[in-house]
């Protein structure tokens, strides 16, 4: 059930840090430490974290203070749930830049996985409340998400609406609002969320796919749940996930 979190928490920041950087190696010098880098970016935007673990670590021995490295490899450990060298390499890189939100962001994503609540919420109220900070809704989504661990569902949805505020359309955001409602038992605006949340999308996602078709399923909407359910398995690219999507139709097609 954990990692259903990071996968959630860590696919916008992954979009959005391919947008801003180069994730090939271009025209820099083969062999050099920048190239290396570009290559293990490459390599994790790829979701191929080994190669890309083993390309930043290559890149630090030839140039330490590296930073677009240090923070990548926190992105890698956090994946591989290694949470001791994820924290280690975002501190890394506030040592060398205190005003790297994004760093702030994902330390405190992990320090959520930790349950070190207290220092999640101190690094991300500071990313949220950075003024140079581009993607504050990032930081609201893992607010929400903290707060929904700690089962305080009232401030999830006000770190919702207040991520709203900066960005209307972030499905993220819309997809935590459903997750909320859908515990509260209100499903069919918990239902409303999850798709406007897919129709914010430019590529439908699998993860919102099974929330759609859970709370179908709870709803007695046995086509509807199957539909999106099978939509989601024919998307899927992870095995654990495709195994969860197989037993939910299975259960579907169980009921009456």
């Amino acid at each position: 059930m954990k990692k259903k979190w990071i996968v959630l928490l860590l696919l916008p920041i992954l979009v959005s840090c391919a947008k801003n950087s180069r994730t090939a190696p271009g025209q820099l010098a083969p062999g050099s430490p920048e190239y290396i880098l570009n290559e293990g970016v490459f390599y994790l935007n790829q979701g191929d974290v080994e190669k890309a673990r083993n390309k930043l670590h290559l890149a630090l021995k030839k140039k330490p203070n590296l930073k677009r490295a240090h923070y990548s490899l926190g992105i890698v450990y956090t994946y591989k749930r290694d949470f001791p060298n994820a924290i280690k390499y975002f501190n890394n890189v506030l040592s060398m830049d205190p005003g790297s939100w994004d760093a702030h962001n994902f330390l405190g994503l992990v320090y959520t996985e930790t349950g070190q609540f207290e220092l999640a919420k101190e690094h991300l109220l500071k990313a949220a409340n950075a003024e140079k900070y581009r993607t504050p809704e990032n930081a609201y989504v893992n607010l929400a998400m903290l707060e929904i661990k700690r089962e305080q569902y009232d401030s999830a949805l006000r770190y919702v609406d207040m991520g709203l505020l900066k960005n209307r359309t972030f499905a993220p955001l819309h997809n935590i609002r459903g997750i909320v409602l859908e515990k509260q038992g209100n499903l069919e605006l918990a239902l409303y969320h999850y798709n406007k949340a897919l129709s914010s999308l430019t590529e439908e996602d699998v993860s919102i796919l099974i929330n759609v078709g859970r709370v179908h399923l709870q709803m007695k909407h046995k086509n509807k749940a199957l539909n999106a359910l099978e939509k989601a398995l024919g998307l899927s690219k992870n095995d654990a996930v495709t195994k969860q999507i197989q037993d939910m139709i299975r259960k579907v097609e169980e009921t009456e």
